[in-house]
């Protein structure tokens, strides 16, 4: 048997080991159409809309098929949001069905291609065993874990960044061309998944043009790698500057966030660390970083410089975004992480391999114990709705996350007669997120019953109070509690981690 496969052979116990953890990661979440994170719904259906269109026609007619898929569920917004994910969804929805449960399987691969390359990435660090305790403690990190279990593209995004480490790294040992451009590959894939990827641009041009290498490639394939990466990289680079007006106000002028220049900016994402990891997490990785700094005199190995820029520019990035939430900053965990348990092995191995264990088990055992937040009702509205609507007609949602009925009324897949429609678009105007400027249509009663006439609305499924400060929406609930145009049909409660404004749908059938 070969050098190399029995190499690969020694790793087959830690990849088991990590497969078992998303495994558990995704057994361990809700996907019964119960997104709990707002937008989640709306990537899960990207997915679902790319599915369509490969398999139902959409390459004979593309505008044609997009306008209409969107004016029947308008849920998706591929475009602001980078492809990647989307089209790496197609083949199992394609195979399985649309479903939230299959969406979510995907996020679950990239979690455990996260803890693959945290792991091939710290072996160049530490033993193999070591190596293995620190993926599985980082897949098990509260932020980490929760993340891992919604339709979101933190995860992936993350996992990419991990694979472009692990290639630069392989390429500042060899000089390797192959893995210069995979080092691209992975770098311009990550920006097509989430274009804040794009922090760590700097550090990998950086070392790669100026860190020593054993051999530099050729310069066309220099130019091959640059090309790739740009090829990638553009559409999210491009999708940036098409919503710059929305992307400028995230970037550096969201309300209630803390002026650039200010202590409570520069220490936000050090405060949230508690929040983000746990107390036994963030002590290990501030004793770890202190071992870390004790231990230069002899040197930093490739590996190490890696992860240090990878982890340092992250949160220099983020911290300079104005838009703040603690997973924004999730990029930084990991390599945080890594570069903590390196300093404590490094300082003293056996310690560290022990303060690895503990908390690699503390961690894993309360990620099972987690209760993973969801938002339930949508589905049971979607089923009342489709009963309560003539074949041919529409039905319209107005509530805050409108995206999850809209998903489970596609995810049903009984009734794809029905067209849905969305208060939101028809009655008020909304800059991508309400924080970004509201308008107000200013329609009367009448005004709105054309409308519903116009969009052929048979069924109105209505969250109690939603945008009830806008008059047009003040004019539509009392339409709707008239009792001459509509009549209520049933009553959904909306349960589980949800705003106390959303208490239930109620769902209308005109008269």
């Amino acid at each position: 048997m070969s050098r190399a496969r029995l190499a690969g052979l020694g790793h087959a116990p830690a990849i088991i080991a990590l497969a078992a953890m998303a495994l558990a990661l995704f057994m361990t979440t809700p996907t019964g159409g119960d997104f709990w994170w707002y937008d989640a719904s709306r990537h899960a259906m990207n997915g679902v809309f790319l599915r369509d269109f490969l398999l139902e026609g959409g390459l004979l007619h593309p505008l044609r098929f997009a306008r209409e898929y969107y004016q029947q569920y308008p849920a998706i917004n591929i475009g602001f949001y980078p492809p990647f994910m989307y089209i790496a969804s197609v083949p199992f929805l394609a195979v399985f069905g649309a479903s939230h449960a299959v969406s979510q399987s995907v996020v679950a691969l990239h979690a455990l291609l996260a803890g693959v390359m945290v792991y091939l990435i710290c072996q160049r660090l530490m033993d193999r065993w070591s190596a293995l305790l620190v993926a599985l403690a980082i897949l098990a990190l509260p932020e980490i874990a929760l993340w891992s279990r919604q339709v979101q593209l933190d995860v992936p995004a993350l996992a990419l960044l991990l694979c472009t480490a692990w290639a630069l790294i392989h390429y500042l040992h060899t000089g390797s061309a192959r893995w210069l451009v995979l080092t691209a590959a992975f770098m311009g894939l990550a920006m097509l998944t989430r274009v804040q990827a794009g922090y760590a641009v700097p550090a990998v041009g950086l070392f790669a043009l100026f860190h020593r290498t054993p051999q530099r490639p050729p310069l066309r394939t220099w130019l091959a790698a640059a090309v790739f990466f740009l090829v990638l990289a553009l559409p999210s680079v491009g999708s940036v500057f098409y919503f710059s007006k929305v992307t400028g106000n995230l970037a550096g002028a969201m309300p209630d966030m803390p002026a650039l220049w200010s202590w409570d900016n520069w220490t936000w994402y050090a405060r949230a660390l508690p929040q983000q990891i746990g107390w036994p997490a963030t002590w290990f990785i501030i004793a770890g970083l202190i071992a870390a700094v004790a231990t230069l005199r002899a040197g930093m190995p490739p590996a190490a410089k890696v992860i240090a820029a990878f982890a340092l520019s992250s949160w220099v990035f983020f911290t300079i975004v104005s838009n703040k939430e603690p997973r924004f900053n999730l990029p930084s965990i990991p390599f945080l992480f890594m570069l903590a348990a390196w300093g404590l092995t490094r300082l003293q191995a056996l310690l560290g391999r022990l303060l690895l264990l503990a908390l690699a088990g503390w961690l894993v055992y309360q990620a099972m114990l987690f209760q993973v937040p969801v938002a339930q009702g949508f589905r049971e509205a979607a089923s009342l709705a489709q009963a309560h609507t003539p074949p041919g007609a529409n039905v319209l949602i107005s509530a805050h996350r409108d995206g999850s009925f809209i998903f489970n009324m596609r995810a049903d897949g009984r009734r794809r007669d029905i067209g849905t429609r969305r208060a939101d678009k028809l009655f008020v105007e909304i800059s991508i997120m309400r924080q970004l400027g509201i308008r107000d249509r200013e329609l009367s009663q009448d005004a709105i019953l054309k409308i519903l006439d116009d969009q052929n609305i048979a069924v109105v499924v209505a969250q109690t109070g939603y945008l009830a400060d806008q008059p047009s929406m003040q004019q539509f609930q009392r339409l709707l509690e008239g009792g001459g145009k509509f009549s209520v049909v049933g009553r959904v409660p909306l349960q589980g981690d949800v705003r106390k404004d959303e208490r239930e749908l109620v769902v209308y059938a005109r008269k």
